[in-house]
């Protein structure tokens, strides 16, 4: 489960620095960071400030190490979550969605599924299996292969980009019971380990022009989608909406 001191040893080393280069590269004293990475030491708001800075973490990354340094919030049970979305007004907005092709979702920040509409069911077949969760399903533990890649042309992408939505989601609600199930069931994917080990992306959403390229289960015809995850506002924020238009296919060349 991420943590500030190991978060920082993570960045540290994924930058290539000891912590004698990163004293010089941050103005951080090499036995203060070593306090913070091996005993849990949480530095000042300046200081914090300083590591950010020198190991030029992007804005997704700042806000994401800010947050392991703040107390962890709770996540909302998922009954709740899902209470309060499925309200009339957006499950009438989750049909018309249907009937003009796009594909939306809420989730809760761990991507488990609150409310979909049959666009988003149709385009991830088996994720009720899979527990309802976007992550589980597209990691799929203990199946041969996830049925994501079936459906996903650049499944290694997307893989990336979920594991850094999921990196932000696990960081800020660490301590809640959902967090350390859904993690511990995605650490028997070997799939899920490399890419959790080996980056240090993080991301709260996702660009509408930052395309996802799929293949249509149905009729096996390839698409492009433009994919917008934002948080809600306000009191809300612990829900994720995710809208995705379907466009003519724009990806790679197919072999």
């Amino acid at each position: 489960m991420p943590n500030l001191g190991d978060w920082l040893r993570k960045v540290r080393e994924h930058r290539k620095h000891t912590r004698k280069s990163a004293e010089v590269r941050t103005g951080v004293s090499d036995s203060y960071i070593k306090q913070i990475e091996n005993e849990g030491l949480i530095p000042l708001r300046g200081v914090l400030d300083q590591l950010i800075i020198g190991y030029r973490l992007d804005e997704m990354q700042a806000r994401f190490t800010r947050e392991l340094a703040e107390p962890p919030v709770e996540l909302t049970p998922i009954e709740e979550l899902r209470e309060r979305v499925s309200t009339p007004d957006r499950l009438a907005a989750l049909k018309f969605f249907d009937q003009v092709g796009i594909i939306c979702v809420f989730t809760d920040p761990l991507w488990n599924v609150l409310v979909g509409n049959q666009n988003f069911y149709r385009a991830e077949p088996d994720i009720v299996a899979a527990g309802n969760n976007v992550a589980l399903w597209h990691f799929r533990p203990g199946v041969a292969r996830s049925p994501a890649k079936d459906v996903a042309l650049q499944w290694d992408y997307e893989a990336t980009g979920l594991i850094a939505m999921v990196r932000a989601g696990l960081g800020r609600y660490r301590e809640s019971p959902q967090s350390i199930d859904l993690l511990e069931r995605l650490r028997a994917s070997d799939e899920f380990n490399d890419r959790w080990q080996g980056g240090i992306q993080v991301t709260y959403g996702r660009e509408p022009d930052d395309l996802c390229h799929m293949v249509d289960p149905i009729t096996k015809e390839p698409f492009s989608v433009s994919v917008q995850v934002s948080e809600l506002p306000g009191p809300d924020r612990d829900i994720l909406i995710h809208q995705a238009m379907r466009r003519p296919y724009a990806g790679p060349p197919l072999s």
